[in-house]
């Protein structure tokens, strides 16, 4: 058995200075690397979240200013008279200058909705103002009156309040027995009963059989 004795156990040599600041490099330029990082990190959060507050911010401005568009919208009210009528077109664009008004493309009207010989007036726009019970369409405007009369026009200004109608445009159509008649401007009252038919009005008459 060897015994070490305490003295010869203190007289061992150390290890080398060398070897131990080998070691303390590679901990100090961690040191001087992480808060480095952790700072950069930092500064990309802060300026992510910048962006995405002034990116949400900017946003309702955008879509506040586009206007607001329905699909299929349908529109429904009472004439004076107890008869329903209902509008109803491919979409609807509210004015952003006026916020009664909306902007119909391929509107159709039925006057009398419900009812065994109702109305229908279509074209291919219109506007409508609901609070002035104002209906106006234009392009290609059809009518039928529901009883064997139809009427061609590009211009119709209906109030949704009396059911009366107003066409200051040309006007041509064509009723039972091959009847037909052409004019310049034209109205429609009396649940559609009456039609007054205006400026170089020209008709042809068919003998009932």
């Amino acid at each position: 058995m060897i015994a070490i004795s305490p003295t010869a156990a203190k007289d061992q040599p150390a290890p080398p200075r060398k070897n131990r600041n080998r070691h303390r490099k590679p901990v100090r330029a961690l040191r001087t690397i992480l808060p480095t990082i952790a700072l950069g990190v930092a500064v990309a959060i802060v300026g992510q979240g910048t962006i995405r507050a002034m990116a949400a911010k900017d946003a309702p401005l955008a879509a506040s200013g586009a206007p607001l568009r329905m699909e299929n919208p349908r529109f429904t009210g009472t004439l004076k008279d107890g008869r329903a009528f209902l509008i109803t077109a491919t979409s609807a664009t509210r004015d952003p200058n006026n916020a009664d008004q909306v902007f119909l493309k391929s509107p159709e009207l039925i006057r009398g909705y419900g009812s065994d010989a109702p109305t229908h007036v279509v074209s291919k726009d219109g506007a409508y103002q609901e609070e002035k019970g104002s209906l106006l369409l234009t392009g290609d405007v059809k009518i039928d009156n529901g009883a064997g009369y139809r009427f061609a026009s590009q211009k119709a200004l209906i109030d949704t309040r009396t059911g009366d109608l107003v066409g200051n445009a040309a006007i041509q159509g064509a009723g039972p027995n091959n009847s037909q008649v052409q004019a310049d401007s034209y109205t429609v009252g009396d649940k559609g009963d009456r039609v007054i038919f205006k400026g170089r009005v020209r008709t042809r008459l068919q003998p009932q059989q």
